[in-house]
């Protein structure tokens, strides 16, 4: 029988690639004649996004880790989900899972998804092998890497009958929609290398700082330009003045319109220690940017080596130079790739065939 009624439920209270997950597939589902709930925390930019929206229905409600443990909300919850006659739920946290799993077990949810959108291992415990091996029904991963990651610690707590590869969908069309404006001045005869992200040890902007310094050593002509804030915004303004960088690398602060900002680029530079699933990069892809990355998480899956950008060793300052100083040398080279990377992104990601795939999972 077709799934007629679906739930989403994500408990993360700021907007993230997780979120702009469950906000894009709850609107396909809507549009493909889906009755859509929407559950969320208090409060939550998801919810926020999701409310002016037609023919999507939020329920909000305060959820912690330990929210599974109090009756009364896994009571409410339940409730909820049978009163709108929920056949698929599917949940984006440990605790989303730990709640909403329960619930949904309780209110006789046909089928109980977990999506998993990020590399961490889950840890060995009785609490978590119940909920994977006997709550959940099927297991979403959004990587290869994802799927190694999550089982480290059991690599049997979920029967591999009931893991299934979703890639996070990029809508190209939408994108290809925005008007590029106005954004950055472009100096004569210089290569502009783009980063965008929050400023985290995981965005790992400091690499690509010290890789600036090489290039500057190689009398190269380029800048750097790093779009985002973020908690080591000082700091890595600080190692950039240390090593004498400030002429080449530009911080922008926080960048709303990403088509624009990859319009100018020549190269993107995505300096990440891990990524689940990186928006960004893709976002350039489809701007014909040719990427350098770091050879980790899920990374090589989107990146193809040699052929859209580079994949250098983890946290090698000194490789992603090179891999910079090849393509700042060689347009035609930057040209190629960029162009291979947006028909990857066509083939593989565009957001229509991720949701195929996911309708397949339903059907399972």
């Amino acid at each position: 029988m077709p799934i007629t009624s679906i739930c989403f439920m994500n408990s993360n209270k700021p907007w993230g690639g997780g979120e702009k997950w469950h906000y894009d597939f709850a609107r396909l589902c809507r549009d493909h004649g889906m009755r859509v709930l929407v559950v969320t925390n208090q409060p939550s930019e998801l919810a926020e996004k999701l409310r002016p929206i037609d023919g999507i229905e939020v329920f909000s409600l305060p959820v912690s880790s330990l929210s599974f443990l109090n009756p009364f909300k896994r009571r409410k919850l339940k409730n909820k989900l049978r009163e709108f006659g929920v056949q698929a739920m599917v949940m984006a946290l440990p605790a989303d899972v730990k709640l909403g799993g329960l619930a949904a077990k309780a209110a006789g949810v046909d089928k109980i998804i977990y999506r998993r959108g990020i590399g961490v291992a889950t840890k060995n415990t009785a609490l978590n092998r119940h909920l994977l091996g006997q709550v959940i029904t099927h297991l979403i991963i959004n990587s290869q890497n994802t799927g190694r990651t999550i089982l480290a610690h059991n690599p049997d707590m979920v029967p591999k009958e009931n893991i299934h590869l979703v890639h996070c969908g990029f809508d190209v069309a939408e994108f290809d929609r925005f008007p590029v404006q106005p954004l950055i001045e472009k100096r004569p005869g210089e290569v502009l290398i783009g980063n965008a992200g929050r400023l985290t040890h995981q965005k790992g902007q400091k690499h690509l700082i010290e890789a600036a310094r090489i290039l500057k050593d190689r009398g190269l002509s380029f800048r750097v330009l790093i779009a985002g804030k973020g908690e080591l915004e000082e700091e890595l303004k600080g190692l950039a003045k240390e090593l004498d960088v400030t002429d080449c690398v530009e911080f922008l602060g926080f960048v709303s319109d990403m088509k624009s900002f990859n319009a100018y680029l020549d190269i993107f530079a995505l300096s990440s220690l891990f990524e689940g699933f990186c928006y960004a990069q893709v976002e350039a892809m489809v701007c014909e940017k040719p990427v350098v990355a770091f050879n980790v998480s899920s990374i090589p899956e989107v990146v193809s080596d040699g052929v859209t950008g580079y994949l250098v060793p983890e946290a090698d300052s000194a490789a992603f130079a090179h891999k910079l100083e090849e393509l700042i040398r060689d347009p035609e080279l930057r040209a190629r790739m960029g162009k291979a990377g947006r028909e990857r992104v066509i083939n593989e990601f565009e957001m229509m065939k991720t949701f195929r795939d996911f309708l397949a999972v339903l059907d399972k």
